[in-house]
């Protein structure tokens, strides 16, 4: 998988970010999953979870989606 530029990963986070709070809850990430054959630029979401979500909240921040594909 490629890295993405930060403007990249904030269009993508955007996108999946469908209420706009900043941050991406597992139904955010379902959602755009069926939409998306189950895939984030490669990554399979349960894989992509479990790796971007440092602080163990079950939700994705800016920085640690950030920090995941920059």
């Amino acid at each position: 998988m490629g890295k993405m530029t930060e403007a990249e990963a904030e269009a993508v986070f955007a996108e999946i970010d469908a209420d706009g709070n900043g941050e991406i809850r597992l139904r955010e990430l379902r959602d755009y999953g069926k939409a998306h054959a189950g895939t984030l630029d490669g990554v399979k979401l349960a894989d992509f979870v479990r790796q971007a979500d440092t602080d163990g909240d079950r939700r994705i921040s800016l920085a640690e989606f950030k920090a995941f594909f920059v």
